[in-house]
């Protein structure tokens, strides 16, 4: 199978990133075996990316989004460890690029590894970049991963409502009001992997940048894979205070609700 093996600086950067972030996660404890995966949009990083290709058109996943047609993704690879994909990209992700007539896709980069596919959740990762394409928006990473204490939020019904759950985090953390104004989104449980959590997830990044899936996980959108992490990062700190504060034995007074206006009136634009 030829592929093209230049490394331009743009994307070496993307892969870089990738890979640091993915080492943040399995450092976190967010991803336990294989879980999580990223992908980023770098059609606009390739200069090659209407050329190179390979010979294979590999049609594992049908694309229906239009938006996505002819464009480049760097991703990271189904069953793969984020601990694997820190220490070796090339073997754990790959650069593809979908078909102009969305029946597939060629692989550009990576892979390496022999049995290599993206990850299995491609067709989501699809919808996600396409949603984001369709609006207009500059984020071009899309992040996945399981943050503990976001997790165990929503094993209690009590914040398994997006505005009892926004209440409380931007109560935790006035960074958090700052770095989210808008709040997360909330995805209700459906199973993993499956177009009814395609569906849901759509929905809550449609209006968010982040989104909390309900006793599963977490999915974030950024310019790139650092800057969805550090979303994810801030609001799972809110939701660590929280929970420390209740394991010691008592219940966090939080920010009033006079002081988070109070936030958001400085985050206003001023007329």
């Amino acid at each position: 199978m030829a592929r093209h093996h230049t490394v331009e600086t743009a994307l070496a950067h993307d892969i870089a990133e990738l890979a640091h972030t993915a080492g943040y996660l399995w450092e976190k404890g967010w991803a336990e075996r294989n879980g999580g995966n990223i992908s980023v949009d770098v059609t606009e990083e390739l200069s090659w990316v209407a050329h190179g290709r390979s010979q294979d058109l590999f049609r594992e996943h049908q694309v229906l989004h239009a938006e996505v047609a002819g464009r480049a993704f760097l991703v990271t690879g189904a069953g793969t460890r984020m601990r694997d994909v820190a220490r070796r990209p090339a073997d754990n992700c790959c650069v593809l690029r979908v078909s102009d007539q969305l029946d597939g896709y060629h692989l550009l980069w990576g892979g390496e590894h022999p049995g290599f596919r993206p990850t299995s959740e491609l067709a989501s990762h699809f919808a996600i970049h396409a949603l984001l394409r369709q609006a207009e928006r500059q984020e071009r990473a899309f992040v996945h991963t399981h943050p503990n204490e976001l997790i165990a939020l929503t094993h209690t019904a009590s914040y398994r409502d997006e505005e009892a759950l926004n209440s409380l985090l931007w109560s935790m953390h006035p960074e958090l009001k700052i770095v989210l104004p808008g709040g997360v989104g909330f995805a209700p449980y459906r199973p993993p992997g499956s177009e009814a959590l395609a569906e849901v997830t759509l929905a809550a990044l449609g209006k968010h940048r982040v989104a909390v899936w309900e006793k599963h996980g977490c999915v974030a959108v950024g310019a790139g894979p650092a800057e969805a992490f550090d979303l994810i990062d801030t609001a799972n700190k809110a939701a660590a205070v929280f929970l420390m504060c209740r394991s010691a034995g008592f219940a966090p007074e939080g920010l009033s609700a006079d002081q988070v206006e109070e936030l958001t009136r400085l985050l206003s634009p001023q007329p």
